[in-house]
């Protein structure tokens, strides 16, 4: 009996971290370029300011966490989704 490959849930995790990560770049760059007002919109979500501190007297631990989103995010989302259904 042949073993059929399946996609696991670490590739999609990693294509959706690459199509953020290029997208959000891609986006930025092309906002620096253009006049698109689409391009200049961002929101984050996420920590403001201060993260959240956690003093044990022996050590001090900080979480925090914000996550900057525009419309290149969005779309290397998006292509991410493609690629991981269609290959």
């Amino acid at each position: 009996m042949r073993k059929v490959k399946t996609k696991g849930p670490w590739i999609l995790f990693l294509l959706l971290l690459a199509g953020v990560i290029i997208g959000s770049m891609l986006g930025n760059v092309v906002g620096r370029y253009t006049d698109a007002k689409l391009f200049h919109e961002s929101f984050t979500i996420g920590t403001q300011g201060m993260p959240q501190v956690l003093d044990l007297s022996i050590i001090k631990l900080a979480f925090g966490l914000s996550v900057t989103i525009n419309f290149g995010t969005v779309l290397g989302l998006i292509i991410g989704l493609i690629i991981y259904f269609r290959y």
